[in-house]
């Protein structure tokens, strides 16, 4: 007896469990790796464009700063040096305010020194500018001007252009950066689709494997039913045939011997007398009792088969049937039929008798039909009723099972549903009959 088969189920439940921890990393992963990004996008990259705004700000009132010095030295237009001093203030004012916000949105990634080293710078250089303008006499003011604030002011706007570029190789290093995260994205997203696909391969092919393992398995089994099937239906019709030869040999012998018995002894009675009357009713019981058996011997092992072939064979048990259930059967039967083997014809015996014996079990009719016929090498049998029918939820019975077990046999096909009258419908269709 072959082992039975290993179940798929905790393989497919272990690659599933594998599959969804592997999306699951992944998605982690994933989400990680997007909030990284927005972090970076968030907090480096947009601020570090403000704060690249601040500083081009910061690098115009610088230049502008430059242009009102190289003015106050030219001097062309007439004015006081101390002319001048609110629109430096105005310039003070803006450039402190974007140095504020400047160094708002730099905190965090520009060291702490580099950002009080500008505010620092240009504090000094506003404390510059009050001193020169406190000076007396306009040709000191701008030898002020000239030897102190013009330099400062070139390298406060140094400063700040350093501080630019530092500015845009952080947005380099973030953009690389963003490049390096969709990479590793990228890389991961081919990764799990190659897992994926390893694990659809090694799933596919397990349950290929174990479909045919299955299939093998059901196909042994079919045959091996099928062997049994056989074996049982040959050593049913051996039984059928000993116990009919036992009944016709034996108990119809026996009864025979009997009913012999009986008419010798009616001889010697005296005409008229009780006796004579009790051994004629006991000889009539007998030749019943004879003739019973003598039906059920051609029912188990109907002779009349192997002498005569099929269609004598469904004529006479038709005739039997109506005469023992009182059911009057509707026959249409070929006038002449090919000769079929006794060994493939006993089974569509088998199957009208099962079907008629169901007619006069469930069916509650009066009346039954059955056609046979035998054209173009295909075998028709069909036997109906308008009964009540066989119900969509009825389970098949053993009598059912023997019936598709001998159409199995013959290499035909019994079908069982409803008629177009209503009732029970059992069709045989029996192909290469021609052929047995």
């Amino acid at each position: 007896m072959q082992d039975p088969l290993r179940t798929p189920t905790a393989g497919l439940l272990a690659g599933l469990l594998f599959t969804l921890a592997v999306i699951g990393v992944y998605a982690a992963y994933t989400l990680r790796a997007v909030g990284r990004m927005r972090a970076m996008q968030t907090s480096i990259v947009e601020r570090n464009r403000l704060a690249s705004l601040q500083l081009i700000r910061i690098q115009n009132d610088l230049h502008a700063l430059g242009l009102s010095l190289r003015d106050m030295l030219d001097a062309r237009d007439g004015y006081p040096l101390a002319a001048w001093r609110p629109a430096l203030g105005r310039m003070q004012e803006n450039l402190e305010q974007a140095i504020g916000r400047e160094a708002e949105l730099s905190a965090g990634w520009r060291p702490r020194e580099q950002t009080v080293y500008l505010r620092t710078s240009f504090t000094d250089f506003w404390r510059t500018v009050d001193g020169v303008f406190a000076q007396a006499g306009e040709a000191t003011m701008r030898e002020g001007i000239r030897e102190t604030l013009q330099p400062r002011q070139e390298a406060l706007t140094a400063l700040v252009a350093r501080l630019l570029v530092e500015n845009n190789e952080r947005d380099s290093l973030a953009a690389a950066e963003a490049q390096k995260i969709y990479r590793d994205i990228e890389r991961n997203a081919y990764g799990l689709l190659a897992v994926s696909i390893a694990l659809l391969l090694v799933t596919g092919l397990g349950l290929i494997r174990m479909n045919r393992q299955v299939f093998g398995r059901v196909a042994t089994l079919a045959q091996e039913r099928r062997e049994l099937a056989q074996q049982l239906i040959a050593t049913q019709e051996s039984t059928f045939r000993s116990i009919s030869r036992d009944l016709h040999d034996e108990f119809g012998q026996i009864l025979t011997a009997v009913g012999a018995l009986l008419r010798r002894a009616g001889r010697h009675t005296s005409p008229g007398s009780a006796f004579e009357g009790e051994v004629q009713e006991v000889s009539v019981v007998v030749q019943g009792a004879l003739e019973k058996i003598r039906s059920l011997s051609q029912s188990l092992q109907p002779v009349i088969l192997e002498e005569q072939g099929l269609l004598a064979a469904v004529g006479w048990h038709l005739k039997n049937f109506e005469r023992h259930t009182g059911i009057a059967v509707e026959a249409r039967l070929p006038e002449t039929m090919i000769e079929l083997p006794a060994e493939k014809s006993i089974h569509v015996y088998r199957i009208l008798q099962e079907a008629l014996n169901n007619v006069a079990r469930h069916a509650e009719v009066t009346r039954a039909a059955v056609e046979l016929d035998v054209t173009g090498g295909e075998l028709r049998m069909i036997v109906s009723d308008s009964g009540v029918g066989i119900g969509a939820e009825a389970r098949a019975g053993v009598g059912l099972s023997a019936m598709q077990e001998r159409a199995e046999l013959l290499g035909g096909l019994l079908t069982v549903g409803a008629g177009s009258k209503g009732g029970t419908m059992v069709t045989l269709v029996w192909k290469g009959v021609s052929e047995s």
